[in-house]
């Protein structure tokens, strides 16, 4: 995966992947067999990367809300992404989906080094623990 820093309006920098096509293919197959399996389990109120919902939904739905509860919360989990534990993610993942192939490419795209502007590697921040 290539790494580009965006600027941010507030200052500093924000790193975005780009994937490469065999990380979008990964992701897809990854996609395919995960979606019908946990979609059932998440919140009907989560709008995040979920199909047939849009960020209109999330707006539309926060709207009614607000007329509904006297107070709101906004979360930003900064760098949440990078601090994952991976052994904690794969668990999760081995828990919905026993395909080997799909959980060895899960589990190399995730170790995989980024590879920043100046085509230099780096390897990611977020790490499986020693065994």
């Amino acid at each position: 995966m290539r790494v580009v820093e965006i600027p941010k309006s507030g200052g500093g920098v924000r790193p975005l992947g780009i994937p490469t096509v065999g990380d979008r293919v990964v992701q897809m197959v990854a996609k395919m067999h995960l979606e019908p399996v946990v979609e059932p389990h998440f919140d009907p109120d989560s709008y995040g990367y979920r199909p047939v919902k849009s960020a209109s939904d999330a707006v539309a739905t926060t709207r009614l809300q607000c007329w509904r509860y006297d107070w709101p919360i906004d979360l930003d989990i900064t760098g949440f992404f990078d601090n994952l534990d991976w052994e904690l993610v794969m668990k999760a993942v081995r828990h919905h989906i026993q395909t080997t192939l799909i959980l060895l490419d899960i589990e190399r795209r995730l170790q995989a080094p980024v590879q920043r502007q100046d085509g230099s590697r780096e390897e990611r921040r977020g790490r499986f623990r020693a065994r």
